[in-house]
């Protein structure tokens, strides 16, 4: 009798950094983008409600949300570009 094993690996990547968040689940990342808009939005109506800055109630929001839009993007972005190819499988026959 006759075993043919497959082993499958995925394709081996040189990593730069160290990704803080990993891949995340869709609803964590909804969270977390979430909650960085609300900071955001937040620290620009702050900015905007104080009488010594020089902007406006609406454009600090405009700015807050803005900000907190590209903030929710690059917590959740994934900058390391993956490889997608073909692997070497190792057949085994006993």
């Amino acid at each position: 009798m006759t075993w043919v094993t497959m082993e499958v690996r995925p394709p081996r990547r040189i990593t730069t950094g160290v990704q803080m968040l990993g891949p995340l689940p869709t609803l964590h990342r909804f969270v977390l983008v979430l909650a960085a808009l609300v900071v955001c939005v937040g620290i620009g109506f702050w900015f905007g409600a104080m009488p010594t800055m020089p902007f406006t109630l609406r454009l600090g929001l405009i700015a807050g949300a803005a900000a907190g839009v590209m903030a929710g993007f690059v917590l959740v972005h994934d900058f390391h570009h993956r490889q997608v190819g073909t692997t070497r499988v190792r057949r085994r026959a006993h």
